[in-house]
């Protein structure tokens, strides 16, 4: 196995691990921003999100049924929703898709050239072999008749 084949492959699945664990926190992502879009449309200013859902150091001044649903989604998706360990956690989800989007184009570049090469392999075999074939303009025919210029093989 080449160099460049077993770099795809263990960039491959660097990739697929990295998403994989990525992709609960992509959709909560997704989720709470199509939720802050939205806000007006699900009333979210009128709900409330109960204390026994939220971290104990949540916003305690707000009080103890709930805090509004809007304010939690909102920090959810900044991650303040996480206290001091939210801007650590953005971080590393920042360097996660940073590594999702580096193995991809990698991975991309690699197998393009891979074909490219492949291909380029085929090519020159293939010509190599034609012009083996095709015999130079000073040989002369093997059987005693000559062959005529332009005539296809007979039948």
């Amino acid at each position: 196995m080449t160099i460049r084949r077993r770099l795809l492959r263990i960039v491959r699945k660097l990739h697929i691990w990295v998403d994989l664990s990525a992709a609960l926190y992509f959709m909560l992502i997704a989720a709470t921003g199509v939720m802050i879009n939205h806000r007006e449309g699900l009333r979210l200013e009128d709900r409330t999100i109960s204390r026994r859902w939220l971290p104990s150091s949540y916003r305690p001044h707000d009080g103890k049924e709930g805090v509004r649903a809007d304010i939690a989604v909102g920090d959810l998706h900044s991650g303040l929703i996480f206290g001091k360990v939210g801007k650590p956690v953005m971080d590393f989800v920042a360097a996660v898709w940073f590594i999702s989007i580096v193995s991809g184009i990698s991975m991309l570049i690699l197998r393009r050239s891979m074909h490219y090469s492949a291909s380029k392999k085929k090519y020159l075999a293939e010509t190599s072999a034609a012009d083996a074939k095709i015999p130079s303009k000073s040989e002369e025919p093997t059987n005693s008749k000559k062959a005529l210029v332009g005539a296809g093989p007979g039948k």
